[in-house]
């Protein structure tokens, strides 16, 4: 959760968002939250800091005062299938020059939202977004991650990626449980279609595999075996059964408080 905030705040740094808040007091608001909510299922932790100066047409962020929000919402399976089947988008991420691309801004999010629209009409699960340049830069929500020759490999940050936290949770995993290293470098489209595995991460995707771009099954069109290894440890970690990584977790206990 610590990292959640650390990279919000440097959202709100970039944006002018003056939020009264340090990463540890948002951490406390969110237990707090999630305890009087008394979620007993999964759920999304949504926060939001915004511009909340009641002024239209006024584009100077120096000017507008700022404020924060926060909601829980019962999720289920983001993706819709445990196994996915993606196409290259026709749209491309957005570049740093235009809009920061290391922040999770909500204008962003059109970008993202074109590309999925564009994917799931064609029948696709996902869409595959490139950068500028024409190289792969990440999902419509999700870091991607390609397996060749048994090494691991995922765009760097400077092909206009988010720097996610689940992202950097399975680059930790590979390198400390499986020895695997992982080269973060500039992929082309086409290595993706001769990879041996490919799998998005994200906060609300979890880690799921891709076994088919653009109509090319990938490797062998299944799962392939460090998808599912990095995926099994990764789920073990997040509900609290693996002791190794528990300092990763917030316990939080659910409990009726009165009206």
């Amino acid at each position: 959760m610590r990292e959640h905030y650390d990279r919000l705040l440097d959202g709100c740094k970039i944006l002018m968002l003056d939020i009264p808040y340090t990463a540890d007091d948002l951490c406390n608001i969110t237990v707090e939250l999630v305890e009087r909510n008394g979620h007993n299922t999964d759920i999304y932790i949504r926060p939001l800091a915004y511009k909340s100066e009641e002024l239209v047409a006024n584009l100077k962020l120096q000017d507008l005062a700022s404020d924060f929000t926060l909601i829980t919402v019962p999720f289920g399976n983001y993706l819709g299938s445990d196994r996915l089947r993606c196409c290259t988008s026709s749209w491309r991420r957005v570049d740093d020059p235009m809009i920061p691309a290391r922040i999770k801004a909500c204008g962003i999010y059109v970008n993202s939202i074109l590309a999925k629209t564009e994917a799931t009409l064609s029948g696709f699960d996902e869409a595959i977004l490139l950068n500028h340049d024409g190289h792969v830069s990440e999902g419509s929500g999700e870091n991607i991650f390609m397996v060749k020759n048994g090494r691991l490999y995922t765009p760097a940050l400077e092909d206009n990626v988010l720097g996610g936290i689940t992202r950097d949770t399975v680059m930790q995993l590979a390198k400390n449980e499986l020895g695997i290293d992982v080269d973060m470098r500039t992929i082309d489209r086409s290595e993706l279609y001769l990879a041996d595995e490919v799998f998005l991460t994200g906060t609300a995707a979890h880690l799921t595999p891709v076994v088919e771009l653009d109509c090319r099954p990938i490797g062998d069109g299944q799962p392939g075996p460090i998808s599912k290894e990095i995926q099994r440890m990764y789920f073990d970690i997040v509900v609290g059964n693996n002791a190794k990584y528990r300092h990763w977790c917030t316990r939080v206990t659910p409990r009726l408080v009165p009206a």
